[in-house]
C-alpha cells in the first residue's frame, strides 16, 4: 500500500535519526520485514507502538516516498548514503555511474535511438509473448549489441523506469511475474 497514513511528526523524527549520529551509521537488512524489525527492536520512541505490520509499511514508505532511506549493495543506509540518492542524482544529470578501477573499460553507452532500435531486433527475434528478464537486458544488450545501458544516463533512476518511460510503450510493457520483473516485448 502507497498511502501515507502516518502523521509528519514521525517522518521528521524518523528522518531527524537518520541524519543524526546513531542512525547515519545504521546499516539495515535489506528486507522490509527484517529492517522493521531492527527498527521496532532499537526502541525508538517515535515508532513505539506501532505494529510490525506497521513498521514494515513505513520502511516501504521511506524508501519509496520519503526517501529516508535508500540502498546500498542489498542493505538500506541513510538516503543520502545510500547508492539510490547516487543513481538519482546521476539520473538527474543524465550521466552514467563511473566505472571503479578494476571493472573493464566501457562499451558506448546506449542512446533513446540505439535503445529502441535493440529492442525492436529483440522482439522480432524472440518467440511471441516471450518475456525478457528484466535483470539480465542490460547483458543481453553488451553481447547482443555492444552497448552499455544506463537507466541514469538515459535519465531515470531505475531500470524498471526507464524501461516503463512512454517513449518505449509502442515498444514494450514491464510486468512483475514471480520470478521477478520482466519485460514484455511487442512485435
Amino acid at each position: 500500500c502507497t498511502d501515507d497514513v502516518y502523521p509528519r511528526a514521525l517522518w521528521d523524527a524518523l528522518a531527524a535519526y537518520f541524519d543524526g549520529p546513531e542512525g547515519s551509521g545504521l546499516v539495515l537488512p535489506g528486507g522490509r520485514y527484517a529492517a522493521a524489525q531492527v527498527l521496532r527492536d532499537r526502541g525508538l520512541p517515535f515508532l513505539a507502538g506501532r505494529s510490525l505490520g506497521e513498521l514494515c509499511h513505513v520502511v516501504q514508505l521511506a524508501i519509496t516516498q520519503k526517501r529516508i532511506l535508500g540502498y546500498t549493495s542489498g542493505t538500506l543506509v541513510a538516503y543520502r548514503l545510500s547508492q539510490s540518492m547516487v543513481k538519482e542524482t546521476l539520473a538527474e544529470s543524465k550521466a552514467a555511474p563511473k566505472p571503479s578501477a578494476d571493472e573493464q573499460p566501457s562499451l558506448p553507452h546506449a542512446s533513446w535511438e540505439a535503445l529502441r532500435a535493440g529492442l525492436r531486433e529483440m522482439a522480432e527475434a524472440a518467440p511471441a509473448g516471450e518475456a525478457v528478464s528484466l535483470s539480465m537486458l542490460k547483458r543481453t544488450f553488451q553481447e547482443r549489441f555492444g552497448l552499455e545501458l544506463s537507466e541514469t544516463r538515459l535519465g531515470h533512476a531505475k531500470l524498471s523506469e526507464l524501461m516503463q518511460d512512454p517513449r518505449l510503450s509502442d515498444l514494450c510493457a514491464v510486468r512483475l511475474q514471480r520470478q521477478g520483473h520482466v519485460l514484455l516485448l511487442h512485435r
